[in-house]
């Protein structure tokens, strides 16, 4: 890792090692057909719920992940994630110089609205905080599996110092993730018990973004800032990471407990959803 001078010091930089390591053209191209597929597909199954519930949420839903995918840049500065170009790289934009893969956005779709829309009616008709805890630990486990194959695959790395490695991925990273899905899926939740008119719904691209940022940088800031400085120390970083995950869980926490006040509320007015019949997903989920 090489660090640019700014008038308040350093700033962690690829290393032109990173600059020069290689793309898989071959990965690209399963990623961007498959991940594409995946969201063509979801968004279809999505369409379906819609026409079920009588209700553009899941659609939605969907769709404001695609459009949040844009903020991908702002996280790649902060965790030192660096797509690998080398001149081959398909480009789908660029933003503060870095270039985003066309399969960036199905990416989102895929690791962030797939679980909601598979959660978020169920969660509403009524979820204990041990279960969505649960979704929590399996969210950590799908996206830290995710994120280790494509970095093991040559499409991106995350350079310079960073606590928590495994394989070459910060595992600490997979909790902040994991708070940020399922507490996404809550959030959507809400919106389904409170929402009125199609248009309401609308929020859930501000909902989004927001929620990301909630969890990986509002909980995640301590480790990033340590991350960040002239000279990172190993141990100051590791400590953090278990500050930032605790952090993450009481995000988590609270978001649930919107849920639960919301619920409440619903009961009260005598709206509470059905529960919709259970998918595989949500099987699995009750088994756990």
């Amino acid at each position: 890792m090489i660090k640019a001078e700014g008038t308040a010091g350093q700033i962690p930089l690829p290393s032109a090692e990173t600059y020069a390591l290689d793309l898989s053209t071959v990965m690209q191209t399963i990623a961007t057909v498959g991940l594409w597929g995946g969201t063509i597909a979801l968004l279809l199954h999505a369409i379906k719920i819609s026409r079920e519930e009588k209700s553009p949420l899941a659609i939605f839903i969907v769709l404001a992940v695609a459009a949040g995918s844009i903020i991908e840049p702002i996280y790649d500065i902060t965790y030192h994630l660096f797509w690998l170009d080398n001149g081959e790289q398909w480009t789908l934009f660029t933003a503060f110089g870095l270039p985003q893969p066309v399969w960036v956005m199905p990416a989102y779709v895929i690791v962030f609205a797939l679980p909601a829309v598979l959660l978020y009616r169920s969660f509403a008709a009524g979820v204990s905080l041990g279960t969505i805890f649960k979704w929590a630990g399996v969210t950590a486990f799908t996206t830290a599996l995710f994120e280790t194959i494509a970095v093991n695959s040559d499409l991106y790395v995350y350079y310079g110092e960073a606590p928590w490695r495994l394989l070459e991925y910060p595992l600490w990273i997979s909790f902040m993730e994991c708070a940020q899905i399922t507490g996404f899926a809550v959030l959507c939740a809400v919106i389904k018990l409170r929402a009125t008119k199609p248009a309401h719904m609308l929020i859930v691209f501000l909902v989004f973004p927001a929620n990301f940022i909630f969890e990986t940088a509002g909980a995640a800031f301590p480790t990033l800032i340590a991350m960040n400085t002239p000279d990172p120390s190993m141990p100051l970083m590791w400590a953090m990471a278990v500050v930032s995950v605790g952090l993450a869980a009481a995000g988590l926490w609270w978001t649930s407990n919107l849920l639960f006040m919301t619920q409440r509320l619903a009961r009260l007015e005598g709206t509470m959803p059905e529960a919709p019949a259970m998918t595989k997903a949500q099987k699995i989920g009750a088994v756990l």
